[in-house]
This record gives C-alpha cells, sequence and structure tokens, in this order.
C-alpha cells in the first residue's frame, strides 16, 4: 500500500507525517532530520505489514532520498544536506496528521486510520495543528510522539 506522506525517525520511533498537500509535511520531516532525526522517505511511502502487524514503511524506489520542496523543487538530501542520516526503511509508530484547521482533523484522520486498519495494520494516531514555523510545528509534533507509547 502507498501513502502520500513523509517518513522519518525520531529516537528510535518511525514518524509518518500525512496531511494535504502544502502543509509542510516536507519542511518538517526535513527539520526532525536536521534536529538529529534520520530521513527516510517523502512523498511517497510504501506501507507493508512488519513483526506483530506494526506497518513498516519504505520510500519508492524511483524517488529513494529524493525530496519535494514547493520553493526549491527536488532535491537529494544526501547531496543537499550531507550531514543529514538516511535509513532504508522503518517500522512506524505513529501517524501525525498535520492539519491547518481543526476542523478538517476528523475526516483526513479516519481516511489514514481506515486504510491502514483496513490492511490490518497497527499504529498510533495524533493531529497536529500546523503553526506559522516549522520549529514550532517539529516541537508539537514531537511532544505527541514523545507521548504517545507503542501500541500491544
Amino acid at each position: 500500500m502507498n501513502v502520500h506522506g513523509c517518513l522519518v525517525v525520531w529516537r528510535g520511533k518511525g514518524i509518518l507525517l500525512v496531511g494535504e498537500s502544502g502543509v509542510g509535511k516536507t519542511t518538517c520531516a526535513l527539520e526532525i532530520a536536521r534536529r538529529g532525526g534520520v530521513w527516510v522517505a517523502d512523498d511517497l511511502v510504501v506501507l507493508n505489514a512488519g513483526n506483530d502487524r506494526i506497518p513498516v514503511g519504505t520510500p519508492h524506489e524511483k524517488i529513494m532520498h529524493l525530496a519535494h520542496l514547493r520553493s526549491t523543487g527536488i532535491i537529494d538530501v544526501r547531496t543537499c544536506l550531507p550531514s543529514l542520516r538516511t535509513a532504508p526503511a522503518s517500522e512506524i509508530s505513529v501517524v501525525v496528521e498535520l492539519i491547518k484547521k481543526l476542523e478538517k482533523t476528523q475526516e483526513k484522520y479516519l481516511t489514514v486510520g481506515q486504510k491502514l486498519a483496513s490492511a490490518g495494520l497497527r499504529t498510533a494516531f495524533v493531529s497536529v495543528r500546523v503553526t506559522a514555523t516549522a520549529g514550532r510545528t517539529v516541537q508539537r509534533i514531537l511532544r505527541c510522539v514523545g507521548r504517545t507509547g507503542r501500541l500491544n
């Protein structure tokens, strides 16, 4: 199954960022990686069932190591940001939906949740409201991820 989103790892937890186009998924993923996280995928995350039906995400083979930024276009994260660490895959501990308006939370949240549940995959879900700056949004994301435990 493919999901439109970004995948990064923070302190051992795989974070799948989802949301509408232009909400800031790539910008937030790059900021998390810049702060010490690990970059896995941008734009199209391929999901498969891992151990205990926890989803494992990988980048699509045609866009591995690439990121699409509205301001600059497509970049290779390994050459443009050489200090960034990358990984070929990650278990997904939590799906974080980035939203601009609170009233849109329920619709998108259910869509992503239904997709994973229908495939028999288990993970946690949270919604984070996007702020004016990526730095503040990332702080909110990391706070939510820190409070979210692994499903048993």
